[in-house]
């Protein structure tokens, strides 16, 4: 197998080989790979795309925590008879922070959507609690 060469990727396959290389098997590779995204990210599109896409694995990853968690699964539910359940967020968001700029997440429910903002960032994404099959 040939080495790969890194500085031909973009930012959005860098991010993917980031999540998905072994990094225990090829630690060179994968610092290569560090060492390519902080190239990318000099440039401001680049590292808004990088932030973006940050985000959005982030945000994946509570999705994906979110339908996993039991407390989280019946919170609409909850919702139509508990004031208190309306008013405060499942487990699944307590304690999260911007993956970005490690800043405060504004988080709140509308018409089946979480909504996950960072103002510092200027990022968005919402999170359909159970999408339709």
């Amino acid at each position: 197998m040939g080495k790969p060469d890194f500085s031909t990727y973009t930012i959005e396959e860098l991010m993917d080989c980031k999540q998905t290389i072994d990094k225990e098997r090829w630690p060179e590779r994968y610092q290569e790979i560090l060492n390519a995204i902080a190239l990318r990210v000099k440039d401001p599109e680049k590292k808004k795309s990088h932030d973006e896409l940050v985000f959005i694995q982030f945000c994946e990853e509570l999705k994906d925590d979110l339908e996993i968690a039991i407390d989280d699964n019946i919170w609409s539910f909850l919702g139509l008879f508990s004031k208190q359940a309306r008013t405060s967020l499942p487990s699944t968001f307590e304690g999260e922070i911007c993956p970005v700029c490690s800043g405060s997440l504004d988080i709140y429910e509308k018409l089946s959507f979480w909504n996950l903002s960072c103002y510092s960032c200027d990022l968005h994404y919402a999170i359909q609690e159970r999408p339709n099959s």
